[in-house]
């Protein structure tokens, strides 16, 4: 079975534009996809499901905060774009057997693919979750409030087959899907990949018949994800809301309800929760100030990009070290640093491309590891607007890979060294060269990517010979950064490549046309 044109071409265009996955720097092979897209919808159109081989996936430990962490997967960007066409086309089956969205209970992912590349309703979210809830509240006494434990991690696959089978999805498309739920869980019978956002829905999947059984028990519940309010009219009844609930995740699939996120609250008590999470609370007047500016630039839209240029001066002052610093540091020095809020507010300064922050954000990054990602976004965006001395900049990016800390976590390291692929402006050949010999796979990747970035032929000729013993996304960077080699010397050595991979066939023919 084929997957039809559009749905492939769909899937490269959301890539394009949302990458594959919030965790991770977007692989370079994307970009060159979508400078070669005909050639490679072309290629792409001809591929058999039944026969499909999946390539390994890479599985990095994410910090949420200080003490607390999560797997997060890269799939392979082949894998990727398919599993993204799959539920691009066949994602409609799934969203037709979850409960409407009129009925206000389920708010998580709903599927509703857009021209723009966008794959969920975006009007249908975590805030109007929590609105609802607000709204449910006035009608009840009581509410629990209830979260499945490492719920991504322990989805069982059967159950997933299951309803893959109930939605009516072709045979040889659900036998992929669990083939590669079994590649990337390396056989183990649970657990779907964190961090691709085409299997948010495969999460809603399994949830479908936990949805069903609370409606049929006439209980009245929002969900969204793996955060489940469930309202009643006294403080026994939800003792006895906790047990039902208990008992239908370990009949459905063997999931257990997380301990410390289980709270009954009474009806008062529960809309000052909704109110916190409703409402904006900047850590301070300063932030308040910078958000209210982008928000009026950006018309509140996350991902509409706001020119320096466009600020008055007046304005541009509120963005100044001083005030950012300050922003900063008192997110740092509570207690419990809000990092989702802290990485909710560097990404807002990504949306102008501010540079008042980076000294901050290197200067503690020990402390901001939890956020490393949006750091590194962050840090991207400032391409532009950065007046400082990028090689000294680089010097002090590459030190900070002798830390303790960031040599413990290869997800802290290839997030770092991910700047030099993105960035030619940080030119230090010598310092990246020399970390190259006794680095892991996946930050070698890395570096050979910064050597495409920097022109460093003369550096990629010397590792020619090992080509053959690389992994494959080695192998893939290595093709791209063979483009900085003579025309003549790179196109005898990409004659020489075999790997009998769809994909490197596609990066080879782009390479050699450079």
């Amino acid at each position: 079975m084929k997957l039809q044109e559009n749905s492939l071409r769909w899937s490269l265009n959301h890539v394009f534009k949302y990458s594959d996955t919030d965790l991770f720097p977007k692989p370079v092979e994307f970009d060159i996809l979508n400078e070669v897209e005909d050639e490679a919808i072309n290629r792409f159109k001809d591929i058999d499901l039944g026969n499909y081989q999946h390539n390994p996936s890479r599985r990095f430990i994410v910090p949420k905060d200080e003490i607390s962490y999560r797997t997060a997967t890269q799939l392979d960007p082949l894998d990727h774009t398919v599993l993204t066409a799959i539920i691009y086309e066949f994602g409609q089956l799934i969203e037709n057997r979850r409960i409407p969205t009129s009925d206000n209970k389920v708010f998580s992912y709903r599927f509703n693919p857009q021209n723009d590349g966008s794959l969920y309703n975006p009007n249908i979210s975590w805030l109007e979750f929590w609105k609802t809830c607000e709204q449910k509240s006035f009608n009840y006494k009581y509410a629990v409030s209830l979260d499945i434990a490492d719920f991504y991690n322990q989805i069982y696959h059967h159950n997933i087959e299951n309803q893959l089978i109930e939605s009516g999805f072709p045979n040889q498309v659900k036998k992929w899907l669990m083939n590669l739920l079994e590649s990337v869980t390396a056989k183990v019978s649970r657990g779907i990949p964190t961090g691709p956002h085409a299997t948010h829905l495969l999460g809603e999947l399994s949830l479908i018949p936990v949805d069903n059984s609370l409606s049929l028990k006439g209980i009245d519940f929002c969900r969204f994800v793996d955060d489940i309010i469930i309202f009643c009219n006294s403080k026994q009844e939800a003792r006895i809301i906790i047990y039902q609930m208990a008992e239908i995740l370990d009949k459905q699939q063997r999931l257990i309800l997380q301990r410390q996120k289980t709270k009954i609250y009474t009806s008062d008590e529960l809309k000052q929760r909704c109110t916190l999470m409703t409402k904006d609370q900047p850590i301070n007047s300063y932030e308040e100030s910078i958000i209210n500016i982008i928000k009026m630039y950006s018309s509140s839209n996350p991902y509409t990009t706001v020119s320096i240029q466009n600020i008055n001066d007046e304005q541009l002052h509120i963005f100044s070290k001083f005030f950012v610093d300050k922003i900063l540091s008192d997110y740092l020095n509570n207690d419990e640093p809000n990092y989702t809020r802290l990485r909710w507010f560097l990404r807002r300064l990504s949306q102008v491309g501010i540079p008042s922050a980076v000294e901050f954000c290197l200067d503690n990054i020990d402390s901001l590891t939890p956020a490393i990602s949006d750091i590194c976004h962050y840090l991207i965006s400032i391409n532009n607007n950065y007046s400082g001395n990028w090689k000294i900049l680089g010097s002090k990016i590459i030190n900070i890979l002798y830390t303790d800390i960031i040599k413990s976590n290869e997800y802290f390291q290839i997030s770092l060294m991910s700047l030099f692929a993105r960035n030619s402006s940080l030119n230090n050949a010598s310092q990246i060269i020399a970390i190259y010999q006794n680095s892991p796979s996946s930050l070698r990747r890395e570096i050979l990517l910064s050597a495409y970035s920097q022109n460093m032929g003369d550096w990629i000729r010397e590792l020619k010979e090992s080509y053959t013993i690389m992994d494959i996304w080695c192998k893939r960077a290595f093709i791209i950064a063979s483009t900085t080699l003579p025309v003549e010397e790179r196109k005898f050595f990409l004659d020489y490549v075999k790997d009998n991979s769809l994909l490197n066939d596609i990066l080879i023919k782009w390479a050699k046309s450079k």
